[in-house]
Parts: structure tokens; C-alpha cells; sequence
């Protein structure tokens, strides 16, 4: 491995890079290490990190460009208000958290001198500000919000917006089956919808930190050729993304050691081993945020809200939006205590408005990133599952697996407890306080499964709505994605890390499987009639093929606790990981 030369390190800590890039870091302790973890993210994603903060923040048009999609996306993050609770949210930070929080910090401000300001900087004319907690949570806000809520968000207006322009409603009933049963079209009708996202903004929201799709699975020694648990991982990288959204390194530090993909401007790895576990994450899709109906009115005083036959007056907070070269404006926000009131108003135009609410709001981002911190320490498998239960933000679906053979899913996030009958899909009038939140669901709710007697346990974003418990998911992705891997893993009683990487690779498509046996049966007898069988069963035999990105996910061979994986074996299998635990090679 090649050494690195480090100038402005107020700690000590020694970082090599890989063949492959992938820097090692040894430190004497987990925040030494995390420190050298921030010096190599500003090293390597000073772009990146910035301007995803610039934009997070609301100050893209200010800090980078004034152009008409960085002001778009300014003036819809000034409205949601990330950044709104970082400064109590780091003063509620447990002592370790913060220490180890600071220490990243520190890092990246000391490699941000020696690496100065990127080429994209100097033709922006960026300045660099200093990197603090409060930049850690707001990356980890971005992520839970812009790359998980605003999908969320965009496909119930789609379907409000299908009702608004004339869709006869059996035809939406039919297609969206039940979610609109009990819709009040008339009502809905109604609603004043603030222009959408351009497909400009749209875009620049979705090049950001996102968890867009993805799989994991884990096998129990029982299944397992190694003798010990299999845990594969694949977070669906873009190939056309530079850079990617993960940075794969190594820490070492003392007797700990953690290897896997961070997300550059936190000190978190979303998929990755230590010595006594590891773990994979898929997007649960959950849905954490509503729109409701607000029946507004213009008064003295700005503008009011009925709840039943009162009118109150909402809270208003202005934000001024800097542009680079140009004049500044201000955004006028209303919200009370259910949400943020959406769009543009004009004071003088009473009648129903979208409220957007989001359980985001709730204090919880600090707990959610020491989460992530708190994975490290983990040593088994029930204790992650117990760890990662109560994490608010974002909804995910985590795989754990552990040394002595124990694996597990655990679902995670904070989700809304709805009003009786209230699915989240539709908007629902705000002046029924019966309609509103009570609070959130318990954590234990959460769907959990630990040493299933099958001997694995798979995810793939599909619905883990139990049959007769609370509504996680309202746009879940169909599961012929995780049939196919149940059905697999099924198959191999003695599992192989080839079998892990085959896996990975593997093209066959039940959806399509199904399809045919529907549409073939109306063909001609022809080429593709009779040849589709053997089709499939060339497909299952290709060699798979290679990715070659950078920054991929590694793939690890753990054969003892003694040994690091080499490079040839941690960068193997592109954009996927896979780690095996077990005992060590005898």
C-alpha cells in the first residue's frame, strides 16, 4: 500500500491507500481514527461534501451559481427547514457521540487546508467554511429527507394531481385499489396546488445523497459451507455517478477494526463489518409524512387556519435567500404546530391548502447518526437489532449478522400514528383535529425476524405490512425481487461465497417468469414460443459481468480475526459486500 503524506494533523494517525484507492487508517483510538476519516473525506470529496451542505442548507444560489434550478431547490429547503433544530440537537448529544462527532470534525477541517479549494470551487468562486456537528446532522437530515420523503411526497400530488385533472374516479379506484375508497374526490377537487418542482430541481434533488433501492440477505452457519454466517449487501450504486454517493475505507485503531462505505460528511457506514458483526441496509420506503388540508384565510395579521369553527393565526418565520450577483429575496414560511403550509400564498386568495407534515420534524437527528456510531461497539447480533429499533431517521431495513453464527432483520424509523381509516395517500382535512397525528408508533411494532428455522433472512424494499398490525409502507417495490433471493437461498443447503457473488449477479426476473406464462399461451408457435425455457436456463449460466467503478462497496473474505482482507479480495465484486463470520481457519 502506498503512504500518504499528512501536513495539518492536530491528531496522529497514518493512512495507506489501497491498490485500488481504498485508504487504511490506524489510529490509536476510534476517534483518532474517525479523525483521519474526515482529513481523507475532505482529501477526496471536498466538492461534494460543500456544495451538498450549500444546497441542504438553502444556500446553493448564494454560495455556487444563481441559477434558476439552485434557487428553486433554495427556496424548497428554506421551506422545509432542515437545519432548523441543529443547534438543540447537538446539545442533546450524548458525551461519546460528540467527542467522537468533534473528532471527525476536526478532521475534515485539517484535510480541507491541506486540500484546498477543488477546481469546481475555484470556478464558482466557493468560499470554504469550517466543518462542525451541526454540518454532520444536516447531511444526515439531506439524506433522510431529500433522498427518501421527497419521493414520497412527489407521488401522492401525482395522485392528487390525476384526480384534479378530470381521471374519472372508478378509473383511479380501480388502478390504485384501496387506497382511494373512501376518497372525498369532490374535496380533493378543491385543493390549491403549489406548482411542483421543475424536472431541473427534480434532478439536482435526486444527484443527492439518496437510498434509492437495494438488497440484503444473510445465511446462518446451519446453510452455510463456511461454518459460520454469510451477510451480502448491495445499496444499487449508479454507474454513471462521479462521485459516488459512498467512500469505502478502512479504520484500525487499537484492537478495533471497521471496514465498509461511509458517506462523506459523516461519520457513519451504512454497510459494513468489525470484527464481531456485519450488516447491510435496504430503504424500508416507509412513509413517514402526510399532506393535509388546510382551509386558510387572509387577516391582519398574515394568514389563519380553521381548526373546526376557530380560526388561528399561523406561524410565520421569513427566509432570506442570498443569490450570487444577484438581488436578494424573501421566502415567507407558515406553519403551526401539524406541519409546513406548501407553495406560494397569495394573502388575498382564502380557500383549501396542502400542509405538508413530516416525522422528521421531531427531534431525533443526533439519535439517529449516534446510531450509526453505536453500530461499531456492537458485538452480537440481538444487541444491533436492539440498538437499530430505535433509530429515527431514515426507515430502513437492516441485515445483521454475527461471529458466533446469529442473524436477524430489524426494521427502523419513526412512522406517524394515523387517525383511524387514514392511509397517508390521500390528503385529509386539517380542521378535524381527529384527523391529526397522535404521536408515533411504538418501536416494538417494527417488523423483526432472528434465527428464522429456514436458516436466512432477505430484504429487497419490498411491503412488510403486517396483515393485521399498523401501515409501514404505502409504496412498497413488488417482491419478485426478494422472492427470487428466498427462492435461491432456498436452493443452496451449503452456501459458498461464490454462491454469495452468483447471486449478486443474478439476472432472472420472476416477474418476467410470471408474465410469460400469461402472454406465451396467446403467441404464434414460433422462435420465441418454443426457445424461452432454454433461454432462462442460459441466462442462469452466464458469467456475470464485471463493474468497474472506484468507489465500490467491498467484498470480504473474513478467515480470521487476526487478518486484514487484501485488496485483491476487499475490491473483487464491484458494487456489492459481502462478509463471511465465522471461526477462524484451523
Amino acid at each position: 500500500m502506498k503512504p500518504l503524506r499528512i501536513k495539518n494533523a492536530r491528531r496522529n494517525f497514518a493512512a495507506a491507500r489501497d491498490d485500488n484507492g481504498v485508504p487504511h487508517i490506524t489510529a490509536a483510538s476510534l476517534p483518532g481514527a474517525l479523525y483521519g476519516l474526515g482529513y481523507m473525506h475532505a482529501l477526496d470529496r471536498p466538492t461534494q461534501m460543500l456544495f451538498s451542505r450549500a444546497v441542504a442548507s438553502g444556500r446553493s444560489a448564494e454560495f455556487i451559481a444563481d441559477k434558476p434550478e439552485l434557487l428553486e431547490t433554495d427556496r424548497f429547503f428554506r421551506r422545509v427547514g432542515l437545519y432548523l433544530q441543529l443547534e438543540r440537537e447537538v446539545r442533546g448529544l450524548d458525551d461519546v457521540t460528540f467527542r467522537q462527532l468533534t473528532a471527525y470534525c476536526e478532521g475534515v477541517n485539517d484535510g480541507l487546508k491541506q486540500q484546498g479549494r477543488s477546481l469546481p470551487m475555484w470556478a464558482t468562486g466557493f468560499q470554504i467554511l469550517p466543518w462542525n456537528q451541526q454540518s454532520v446532522l444536516l447531511i444526515g437530515n439531506l439524506l433522510n429527507y431529500g433522498g427518501l420523503s421527497v419521493g414520497q411526497q412527489q407521488n401522492e400530488r401525482l395522485l392528487l394531481e390525476l384526480v384534479q385533472t378530470g381521471v374519472q374516479p372508478e378509473r383511479l379506484k380501480e388502478l390504485f385499489e384501496p387506497v382511494l375508497d373512501n376518497a372525498d374526490f369532490e374535496l380533493l377537487k378543491k385543493i390549491r396546488i403549489a406548482s411542483r418542482l421543475s424536472d431541473e430541481a427534480l434532478e439536482l434533488i435526486s444527484d443527492l445523497p439518496r437510498l434509492a433501492g437495494s438488497n440484503a440477505w444473510a445465511v446462518s452457519p446451519a446453510r452455510s459451507a463456511t461454518g459460520g454466517a454469510l451477510l451480502a449487501s448491495d445499496p444499487h450504486l449508479e454507474v454513471n455517478r462521479l462521485p459516488s454517493i459512498w467512500y469505502e475505507a478502512v479504520l484500525n485503531w487499537g484492537e478495533g477494526y471497521v471496514m465498509g462505505a461511509t458517506l462523506p460528511g459523516c461519520p457513519l457506514f451504512a454497510v459494513a463489518r468489525t470484527k464481531q458483526i456485519a450488516w447491510g441496509v435496504t430503504y424500508l420506503k416507509g412513509d413517514t409524512s402526510d399532506y393535509f388540508i388546510e382551509d386558510c384565510r387572509p387577516s391582519a395579521h398574515g394568514l389563519q387556519y380553521r381548526r373546526d369553527d376557530q380560526w388561528l393565526d399561523f406561524e410565520m418565520r421569513d427566509e432570506t435567500i442570498l443569490r450570487k450577483g444577484g438581488e436578494a429575496e424573501t421566502l415567507r414560511v407558515y406553519h403551526n404546530p401539524l406541519g409546513k403550509l406548501e407553495g406560494d400564498l397569495l394573502r388575498d386568495e382564502p380557500g383549501l391548502y396542502l400542509l405538508s407534515a413530516w416525522t422528521g420534524d421531531f427531534e431525533g437527528a443526533g439519535q439517529s447518526l449516534g446510531t450509526w456510531l453505536k453500530m461499531i461497539d456492537c458485538r452480537t447480533t440481538l444487541e444491533a437489532l436492539d440498538l437499530v429499533r430505535e433509530c429515527p431517521q431514515p426507515t430502513l431495513c437492516w441485515v445483521v449478522a454475527d461471529r458466533d453464527g446469529h442473524i436477524g432483520r430489524q426494521a427502523n424509523g419513526w412512522f406517524p400514528r394515523r387517525a383511524r381509516g387514514h392511509n397517508g395517500m390521500v390528503p385529509i382535512p386539517a380542521w378535524d383535529p381527529a384527523n391529526h397525528w397522535k404521536g408515533r408508533l411504538p418501536s416494538d411494532s417494527l417488523p423483526r425476524i432472528y434465527d428464522p428455522r429456514e436458516g436466512y433472512v432477505s430484504t429487497a424494499n419490498e411491503e412488510q405490512n403486517p396483515r393485521h398490525g399498523p401501515k409501514f409502507n404505502s409504496y412498497p417495490l413488488p417482491s419478485y425481487r426478494k422472492r427470487r433471493i428466498d427462492e435461491r437461498l432456498a436452493d443452496l443447503p451449503q452456501a459458498t461465497l461464490a454462491d454469495m457473488q452468483a447471486l449478486q449477479y443474478d439476472v432472472i426476473s420472476l416477474q418476467a417468469r410470471d408474465l410469460l406464462a400469461v402472454l406465451l399461451p396467446h403467441l404464434p408457435l414460433g422462435e420465441v414460443k418454443i426457445g424461452w425455457p432454454l433461454g432462462i436456463a442460459v441466462m442462469t449460466r452466464r458469467a456475470p459481468r464485471r463493474r468497474s467503478f472506484r468507489n465500490c462497496i467491498a467484498t470480504c473474505c473474513w478467515r480470521c480475526s487476526a487478518r486484514t482482507p487484501s485488496t485483491r479480495e476487499a475490491s473483487a465484486g464491484g458494487g456489492w459486500f459481502i462478509s463471511a463470520l465465522g471461526p477462524a481457519i484451523r
